[in-house]
Parts: C-alpha cells; structure tokens; sequence
C-alpha cells in the first residue's frame, strides 16, 4: 500500500527541536494573493507589528511539525465552510481515562501554550488566540480538535485509505467513523487581530 499513516506519535515528537522563525509582510497595501514575505529577528518582530506576517514552524529540517493522531472519532464527517474550506473535527473520545487520549491532548494544548508564550500573549489578552480544541456549550461530552482539509487547484492535499475497502472517498465519510489520521501545523497566522495555528491533516487511515 503507497499511502499510509508515518505513526510519529506525539510521545516521540522532541520537542526542543521545534523551531519558530517570524516573517514580516513586504507590502502590506496590496492584496492578499500577491503579499509576500521576509523573515525578520525576533527582536523586531512583536505581536501587534503593523506589518505582521506569520511564524514559520520548523521541527527538524522540516517547515512544518506533524503528528500521528491516537484512534479518534470523526463527529460531523467532512464539513464545507465559506469558500473551498473544509474541516473535520476529531473527537478525544474518552479523554479521562484513556491515557494514550491525555496525552495526545496535553501535547496539543502545549503547542497552543508554546504559541502563546512566543506571542507574547497574556493572561488579560489570552482570548486573541483562537484554540483549536471546541467545546459544546454545555460541556456534556469530550472536546474535539478541529482539523482543517487542505484544497487547491480543484482537489483535496489529503490521503485517505482503509484495509476494508479499495474505493474511499472524504464525502463517504459517515458521523462518527473511527479513524487515524497524520496531521500537521505549519504557520501562526494574525487575522483580525486573532491568531491562528490550524491543524490540518495530511492522512486518514478509515479504521
């Protein structure tokens, strides 16, 4: 089988080799597509710099640092958002007693804290940064992480394969489908003042 899941799971990730460089924008009064970037110092570089770009992950020698996710539940399926944004959202399914599931869970809030912290967010201005662990509103059930689905030029960025069957296809994914996916960061992003480190997947192994 070509595609399948690299199973570097987050107790192996070290997390001292994880690097995060700033880039600040050339021109900030043109548009969005035609924006480009430089890296700068981080004694120049401050969360509210007027011409904030975005940080650069690195983990290793990659510009990105990817995870291999434990057996999580897909709640919702593929859900389309404005434009061609597709996300899913991965249930920590029985976060208190599954200890494989805490840690998992404590590996992605400390790379949100370690986001925060490089920002230089506060306790008082802590709610610029935008989690990517939901919530119900009740809290009745366990937390999800939502994931983003990368598409362009026409077609999704993500594998996706099963042992069960050879025809798999994202929209056939049901509410509820166990699987296991390789998912990854790669930049912070500042948008109306807000900061973002989406998580987006690269593999999903249907279980």
């Amino acid at each position: 089988m070509s595609v399948q899941l690299q199973y570097l799971t987050c107790e192996k990730i070290k997390k001292n080799q994880l690097q995060l460089v700033p880039h600040l924008c050339d021109d900030m009064s043109v548009k969005a597509n035609d924006k480009t970037y430089s890296q700068c110092s981080a004694k120049e570089f401050h969360k509210d710099h007027p011409k904030f770009g975005y940080v650069q992950f690195f983990y290793q020698k990659n510009p990105f640092m990817s995870v291999t996710t434990p057996q999580m539940k897909c709640l919702f399926g593929i859900q389309k958002n404005t434009g061609n944004n597709f996300q899913m959202s991965l249930q920590f399914t029985n976060l208190t007693e599954n200890e494989e599931m805490i840690q998992f869970f404590k590996f992605i809030q400390g790379i949100e804290f370690a986001c925060m912290k490089y920002l230089g967010l506060a306790e008082e201005d802590s709610d610029r940064f935008i989690s990517q662990i939901k919530y119900d509103k009740q809290n009745k059930y366990d937390p999800n992480l939502s994931i983003k689905l990368p598409f362009s030029y026409n077609h999704f960025e993500t594998d996706i394969y099963s042992e069960h069957s050879s025809v798999v296809n994202l929209f056939h994914i049901q509410n509820f489908t166990p699987m296991q996916c390789d998912i990854y960061i790669d930049k912070i992003w500042r948008m109306n003042n807000k900061f973002y480190v989406k998580w987006k997947c690269k593999t999903i192994h249907l279980l």
